[in-house]
C-alpha cells in the first residue's frame, strides 16, 4: 500500500469542495478521508526509503519544485527527485520521440539536445529507448544539464538496460516521477509521465512518431498548456514521420535543428539561456584548474552594470521578491531574470521559497 495519491485523483478530490487552488487544498479533511487509516504510517516509511536512497521528495510549496509543472493546469502534489534540480532547471525543452526510431530520427534527437544544452536549456524526455535516449545523450555529451521523467517508481528502472543512463541523468540533472516506490511502468502511467514532460517544458520536439504514438499525447498536453510544439519534418513514406507530419500539417512549428526552437523563444527565455550557457562555460574553464579567493573577487568585477545594480539592490539578510528588486533595479523582467539566474550560478545570489533573493556576498 502506498500513501500516494494516484495521478489526477487530487482533481476528483476535490471538485465538489472548491478548495483545489494554486497553493493546494485548505483543508486536508476531503483527503485524509480518502486514505486508508494506515497512511501516517505509510507516509513515514516512503520517507525512510527515500532517505536511504539519496531521494528528495517535492511537494508544491517546495522551493525547488518545478516552476514550469506548479504552474500547469494539473501539477502532481508530489514528486520524486533524485539528482540535483536547479533554478536554471526553468529553462528546459522537451524533446521526445519514437522508442523504434531510425537511424536518422536517432542523429537528429542526439544533435537537437546536444545544440538545446549547448544554448543553455535543460532537455526533457522520458528516458525511454530510442529518440527519448538519444535527446538525453546529447545533452549529457555537452555537459549541459538534462531531467527524466519516469513513468514508475525511482526503484523500478525502466527499460532495465537504461540504468546507467540513469545514473548519468542523475548525476548531471535529475530522474523524477510522481509515482511512489515499487510503482511498475504500466502502461495507463504514460500519458501522466507525458503530461509532465509537457508541462516541464516551454516547448516540446517530436523528432519521430507513428501515427498513434505517445509523442504525439505529449504534444497535445504541451498545446493544451499554451506551450510551443515544434517537429521535425519526415519523408512522406517513412512511417515514423506519419505522425511529425501530421502536427506540422495540423500547426506545429517546423524544427530542422536546435536553432529553430532557440530561436523562435520569447526575448526575456532567450536572454536567461545566454546567461546560462556562459556561466556554464565560466564554470567549465573554472574546473579546469584551483581558483582562490582572488580568481573568484576578479570574476566578481566582470560583471555587467545590470548583474553590478542587482548586487547593490539585494539585501544581506531578508529576501526580496522579483517584482520589488525590478522596481528597485530599474530593469525589465527578463533582464532581471537573466542577471539572477548568471549571479545565482556564480554563487553571488541566493534563492529562497516564494521566491525571494539575498546577497550571498558573506560566502566570498
Amino acid at each position: 500500500m502506498h500513501f500516494a495519491a494516484s495521478p489526477g485523483r487530487r482533481r476528483q478530490i476535490f471538485a465538489e469542495t472548491g478548495d483545489l487552488g494554486a497553493g493546494g487544498p485548505s483543508s486536508l479533511e476531503p483527503l485524509t478521508s480518502e486514505l486508508h487509516p494506515g497512511w501516517e504510517q505509510a507516509a513515514q516509511a516512503e520517507l525512510s526509503r527515500a532517505r536511504s536512497r539519496g531521494v528528495s521528495i517535492l511537494t508544491l510549496e517546495d522551493a525547488r519544485y518545478p516552476d514550469l509543472l506548479r504552474a500547469s493546469s494539473d501539477p502532481p502534489w508530489l514528486m520524486y527527485a533524485r539528482g540535483d534540480l536547479r533554478p536554471e532547471d526553468v529553462l528546459s525543452i522537451a524533446v521526445v520521440g519514437s522508442r523504434r526510431a531510425t537511424p536518422h530520427g536517432l542523429a537528429a534527437a542526439r544533435a537537437i539536445g546536444r545544440g538545446l544544452a549547448e544554448a543553455g536549456y535543460t532537455v526533457v524526455s522520458g528516458m525511454a529507448r530510442g529518440i527519448d535516449a538519444a535527446a538525453h545523450a546529447g545533452a549529457l555529451e555537452a555537459g549541459g544539464r538534462t531531467i527524466a521523467v519516469l513513468g514508475s517508481g525511482l526503484d523500478r528502472i525502466y527499460p532495465v538496460e537504461h540504468r546507467r543512463l540513469f545514473d548519468a541523468i542523475a548525476a548531471s540533472g535529475a530522474v523524477l516521477t510522481e509515482f511512489p516506490f515499487g510503482a511498475a511502468p504500466l502502461k495507463r502511467h504514460f500519458p501522466e509521465r507525458n503530461r509532465v514532460i509537457a508541462a516541464l517544458s516551454w516547448a516540446t520536439v517530436v523528432v519521430e512518431a507513428a501515427r498513434g504514438s505517445g509523442s504525439l499525447i505529449t504534444a497535445e498536453l504541451a498545446a493544451d498548456e499554451g506551450r510551443a510544439v515544434y517537429a521535425v519534418p519526415g519523408t512522406v513514406d517513412e512511417p515514423n514521420a506519419a505522425g511529425t507530419n501530421g502536427l506540422l500539417r495540423a500547426g506545429a512549428l517546423v524544427c530542422r535543428s536546435a536553432a529553430d526552437v532557440v530561436e523562435d523563444l520569447a526575448a526575456q527565455v532567450a536572454d536567461a539561456a545566454r546567461a546560462v550557457a556562459a556561466a556554464r562555460r565560466v564554470r567549465s574553464a573554472a574546473a579546469d584548474r584551483p581558483e582562490d579567493r582572488s580568481a573568484v573577487m576578479a570574476r566578481r568585477r566582470t560583471l555587467t552594470d545590470d548583474q553590478r545594480r542587482v548586487l547593490e539592490h539585494l539585501p544581506r539578510t531578508r529576501g526580496i521578491g522579483v517584482e520589488a528588486l525590478a522596481g528597485a533595479c530599474g530593469l525589465a523582467p527578463g533582464t532581471l531574470l537573466a542577471a539572477l539566474l548568471e549571479l545565482e550560478l556564480l554563487g553571488l545570489v541566493r534563492r529562497f521559497p516564494g521566491p525571494r533573493f539575498t546577497s550571498a556576498a558573506c560566502k566570498i
